[in-house]
């Protein structure tokens, strides 16, 4: 099996687990949705009640305002699946990781610096280019990041992120000292929306995985419970030079 059938396989494997998962995240907002149109179908015709203790009017807006929530609710969960499921067309060309790598810890360095959290880079100028979208491997690097700096529970955070290659792949890896992950659950984080975060939507490191996969690669994940976490992600070496894109 080719790379192109085994990423289509991988695809298709994903968007059966999205699709299963997605039917369980919408039923939740659906179910509140009806319950307040019924509601507020009832507020509107009992019109006789202006004199209760609440108005109708305020009523109805309370449940319409339940109502907006949940259908901006809905449309955050269809639009990561559609992200994970079915990335747009994107323009590729020859890229220098480092050079993506320099622009991201420059965006994040001020979050960083809030956080006391110290980026360190250890980037090798000797890897070449290689064929790729620089967008979208900085949303891959992003959300890396900003998984490491959440990973954080101590006042001495260090997240380091470096660079190597060999004949054939081109290596990133970040590490962070930060929480870990539980052996329990370390097969389960690149599944969609699965997250241990109370505000996650649990796409961002299923949308790493994609990325790196649609541009050949693989990624490999080390951590150990309350000593930190290594995320590597290997791309496919295609040569060239590292001057910048």
């Amino acid at each position: 099996m080719d790379n192109n059938q085994e990423n289509r396989r991988d695809q298709l494997s994903t968007i059966g687990e999205l699709a299963a998962v997605l039917a369980h995240e919408i039923k939740n907002p659906m179910n509140s949705i009806m319950i307040n149109l019924e509601v507020l179908k009832s507020c509107l015709q009992d019109l006789s009640h202006l004199e209760a203790e609440e108005p109708v009017h305020q009523r109805c807006l309370k449940y319409l305002s339940v109502i907006d929530g949940e259908m901006r609710r809905l449309n955050k969960v269809i639009a990561g699946f559609l992200d994970v499921a079915s990335p747009a067309e994107s323009t590729r060309a020859p890229l220098n990781i480092n050079f993506v790598i320099q622009n991201v810890s420059e965006f994040m360095a001020l979050e960083l610096s809030q956080r006391n959290i110290e980026l360190k880079l250890d980037l090798d100028d000797s890897i070449p280019r290689f064929i790729g979208n620089a967008d979208q491997i900085k949303q891959a690097l992003l959300n890396l990041l900003l998984n490491s700096m959440q990973a954080m529970n101590k006042p001495d955070g260090l997240i380091q992120i470096s660079t190597s290659c060999d004949k054939k792949m081109i290596r990133v890896t970040i590490e962070d000292n930060g929480m870990g992950i539980a052996d329990s659950i370390v097969s389960q984080v690149f599944s969609p929306y699965f997250t241990t975060k109370e505000k996650g939507s649990g796409l961002g490191l299923a949308i790493v995985r994609r990325i790196v996969r649609d541009h050949g690669g693989f990624v490999e994940l080390q951590s150990k419970e309350k000593t930190g976490t290594i995320f590597s992600l290997f791309f496919p070496k295609t040569g060239g030079s590292n001057e910048k894109p």
